[in-house]
Parts: C-alpha cells; sequence; structure tokens
C-alpha cells in the first residue's frame, strides 16, 4: 500500500460508506499492522493505561476493567470513531494504540486520540502515525488530522514537531489539570512530502 501513498487518490464520498466496509482493509508498514481494537485487548490497555510513566498524562485516576469494557461497548457505537490495536506482523505482539476519532467525512478532518506505546515498540512510533496518516488520508480522503497535546508533555511536542506537524492554537488552561492545549495540525497536502523527510525513521524488520 505504501508504495502508491505519494498518489494520495481520494475516494469518492460514496465509497465510504459504513465503519465495517472501511475497516475491511487496513495500512500495514514494515513491521506494523493496524486492527481495529477488540473486547480482548482490555487487559493489555488497562495495564498501559495505568502504568505511571505511560499514563502520566492521560487521566486523573485508574482505569478499571469494567470502565475499559464500557467505553469499548459505547466506541462500537460510533460511526466517526477508529481506535486500533498497532500490532507487530509477525509476532502479532501489540505494540500500542491510536485511534482516529471525531472524525468528519464532509469536511475531511479527524482527531488522534488515545495514543500508547509500549515501551518495548518505541523505535516504531514513526510507523505507527503513518499507518494511522495512510488510513486517513488514504483510505478516508481526509484533509486534516490534528492532535492535541498537553503543554507539560514535552516529549509528545517534541515528536509531533519533529514529524512536521504544524501548531494550529494553543488553548489555555483547557487540560483537565489546568495545563494548556496545544493543537498541532497535519494536513493532507503536507503529508506525502514530510514522509519522504523521515522514511529513513520507518524501520525495516526490526522487531525486537
Amino acid at each position: 500500500m505504501h508504495g502508491d501513498l505519494m498518489k494520495l487518490e481520494m475516494p469518492s464520498m460514496g465509497t465510504l460508506s459504513t465503519k465495517a466496509e472501511i475497516l475491511r482493509a487496513l495500512p500495514e508498514g514494515n513491521n506494523l499492522a493496524l486492527r481495529e481494537v477488540r473486547l480482548e485487548d482490555s487487559l493489555q490497555i488497562i495495564a498501559w493505561r495505568n502504568d505511571p510513566v505511560l499514563g502520566k498524562f492521560m487521566t486523573r485516576e485508574k482505569l478499571t476493567l469494567v470502565q475499559q469494557e464500557e467505553f469499548f461497548r459505547n466506541y462500537q457505537t460510533r460511526t466517526n470513531d477508529y481506535y486500533f490495536i498497532a500490532e507487530f506482523k509477525r509476532s502479532r505482539k501489540p505494540a500500542g494504540t491510536i485511534a482516529l476519532a471525531n472524525v468528519d467525512l464532509a469536511a475531511r478532518h479527524g482527531e488522534v486520540a488515545r495514543l500508547i506505546v509500549d515501551p518495548g515498540a518505541r523505535l516504531f512510533l514513526v510507523e505507527i502515525f503513518d499507518l494511522l496518516f495512510a488510513f486517513a488520508f488514504v483510505q478516508l480522503g481526509l484533509s486534516v488530522v490534528v492532535a492535541k497535546v498537553q503543554n507539560r508533555n514535552v516529549a509528545s511536542k517534541s515528536f509531533h514537531i519533529r514529524l512536521g506537524f504544524e501548531i494550529e492554537s494553543i488553548a489555555p488552561n483547557a487540560w483537565w489539570n489546568g495545563d494548556d492545549v496545544i493543537t498541532f495540525r497535519m494536513s493532507r497536502e503536507d503529508y506525502p512530502r514530510l514522509k519522504q523527510a523521515w522514511s529513513a525513521l520507518l524501520l525495516d524488520a526490526r522487531e525486537g
């Protein structure tokens, strides 16, 4: 699939029917593939979310199994939300989660959400984002993907800037803990050029 990314042919709105149909074929990279999250992923997601380092900027409280399962059931009813596990193609070991939420097909707009990367898969963070961009820009034909990042999350801010996201806006005191929220923006137009710039980071067959 990635060999055709530079063409970025936009699908017609008529071809984007149901969520199930959209999710039938998902992007694969050198090492990772996306698949839709499943109920049986709940324990792994809880372990990641409740990790003091991985979950530091996500929630105020520990996530319970009941809460995650309820969130999953609610997710299944939403047609504008695509929640993924990124997993290694060879071992099927989960590398992390990422979602494309608040998708507006008419406005061609979506938002990165629920990003968690397993400590053993940090080298593959760029590939996880690249797979999400392929889904958003190629499969869905979106024009813009945004990502909201807490100002104190220095590592995340630096990563988005290195990847080529532009700062769209800063909302003072908008995070649940009173911190500022930075909205980063990636456009379908800029994606091919930026992908070339960081293509060397799409590691080839180095699964640990």
